[in-house]
């Protein structure tokens, strides 16, 4: 297989996202749209006529080198392809990756099985989703009776489920549940910047609790993307589930997308997934040794 070095400005964008869109194992986090929204330097490895990409998200170290690093906003990215991801593919795409990045490392997604490589270590992370295809009431038959009990609390307290949040006000509550540096505000403007352009292509939606006073206590963000429904925000503060406004948002969730053929990612927020009864997984870590 012909596996070439392609600079992120020499990108044929309509075939790389083609390539994504059509690949066994795309996701809404490989589409160019979305790494430029997040990450400003990034090149690529592509097999062929774009049948399989691999971004390779960079920055340089305060020595001048380059090395990978895994996109703020970004859970899991990895070799996207319309062909069987063998062993002998990944490690094909591995070999390729250039010797000038020296350190760093990339997620990859659920579908990619580690393969042994000198140069790469393998590790793995958590994440949970939930199937949504049966009716609601199956659905919460997994609820844990504590859910069921911060639920009832939630409605004590008058809070209420809303919908169609500005992309803005999204944002403003996400930068407020995190320690205020130059990380979080970049996080920011790019969650905003990927908002607009999933609400500009019909492939997200907000949800909110607030209180009678109209207060916004929770909110996230829903990707639509390759059969799943995906947490913009993932983790959240423990308080916020606790207090019952996230786990209410939730509930809400899965009562209008129950009965759907698709899955609800929760983005690694595994104190939420305790309470819904969903399934963990696990994605790779790639890192050069």
């Amino acid at each position: 297989m012909e596996i070439r070095f392609v600079p992120g400005d020499a990108i044929d964008t309509l075939k790389w996202n083609s390539c994504v869109h059509y690949a066994t194992n795309g996701n809404i986090f490989g589409y160019r749209w979305y790494l430029d929204a997040v990450t400003r330097d990034w090149d690529a490895l592509v097999e062929g006529d774009y049948e399989s990409v691999l971004p390779l998200p960079w920055r340089k170290t305060w020595l001048g080198r380059k090395e990978l690093v895994q996109p703020m906003l970004i859970r899991e990215l990895g070799i996207f392809s319309i062909h069987v991801l063998s062993a002998a593919r990944i490690a094909a795409f591995l070999e390729a990756v250039p010797k000038d990045f020296g350190a760093g490392q990339l997620h990859f997604n659920e579908l990619i099985r580690s393969t042994t490589h000198q140069r790469f270590a393998w590790s793995e992370q958590a994440n949970f989703q939930l199937l949504l295809a049966e009716p609601y009431e199956t659905i919460a038959d997994q609820y844990s009776s504590r859910l069921w009990s911060v639920l009832a609390e939630a409605e004590k307290k008058g809070y209420m489920p809303v919908t169609s949040i500005k992309p803005e006000r999204v944002a403003a509550y996400f930068l407020a549940q995190g320690a205020a540096n130059k990380a979080r505000t970049r996080e920011f403007h790019g969650l905003q910047r990927l908002m607009y352009n999933a609400l500009h292509r019909g492939w997200g939606f907000s949800m909110g609790v607030v209180d009678q006073h109209q207060n916004l206590l929770a909110a996230d963000f829903f990707f639509n993307s390759h059969g799943k429904v995906i947490s913009g925000l993932g983790k959240q503060p423990a308080a916020v589930c606790a207090s019952g406004a996230l786990p209410l948002l939730y509930d809400n969730l899965i009562r209008s997308q129950a009965g759907r053929p698709a899955i609800l990612d929760l983005n690694g927020n595994e104190p939420l997934s305790d309470l819904l009864g969903a399934q963990r997984n696990t994605y790779p870590v790639v890192s050069i040794r």
